[in-house]
């Protein structure tokens, strides 16, 4: 390495002694402290988006020791094996039974909705990268009822004002699908 070009940590700046000495990182900013904070500020940042921290705690309603009505319908089970497996049954509303589950991580969550009367007609819906309170998914099916999943705390006062119908803390019903 020439002589002019020396690497950063052995580089050594104009220091004042009457001001504390922070090492290299000191040297580097010129002998200034002005830069610390935002030093600190940086190194903060950077380790909460490497623990990935979030205050969303997933669905209160499935984070419950499953019963027997839990059970999802056989045909509803095997449909996709990459779909969270520990359902619970939420809320049953005009003869349509409807289900969620959840990752462990809370990031991936599934409504499951089957018309008791039309058990042909049901449907699942899922969505990943959940961090915070928003919609989840929506299901729907021809002759069923358009379905929301939302999280726990989700507001949906702007859904309700357009038609959707709160059935569980965690889903909305909309209209009926037409063919």
């Amino acid at each position: 390495m020439p002589a002019s070009r020396k690497p950063i940590l052995e580089r050594t700046a104009t220091v004042d002694p009457s001001r504390p000495r922070v090492g290299w990182v000191y040297e580097l900013f010129g002998g200034t402290l002005k830069y610390r904070g935002l030093m600190t500020a940086t190194a903060a940042t950077a380790l909460l988006l490497m623990t990935g921290c979030s205050s969303y705690s997933g669905i209160a309603a499935v984070q419950r020791s499953a019963e027997a009505k839990d059970e999802l319908p056989a045909q509803i089970r095997t449909v996709n094996p990459n779909m969270p497996t520990d359902f619970r049954f939420l809320t049953e509303d005009a003869g349509v039974k409807y289900f969620a589950a959840e990752s462990a991580d809370h990031t991936t969550a599934c409504i499951a909705v089957y018309p008791v009367e039309n058990p042909n007609q049901w449907g699942t819906g899922c969505s990943g990268g959940i961090t915070s309170d928003r919609e989840i998914v929506t299901v729907s099916h021809i002759g069923q009822p358009t379905v929301k999943l939302v999280t726990t705390g989700f507001d949906a006062r702007n859904l309700e004002s357009n038609g959707w119908r709160k059935v569980h803390d965690n889903v909305l019903v909309g209209t009926v699908t037409r063919p």
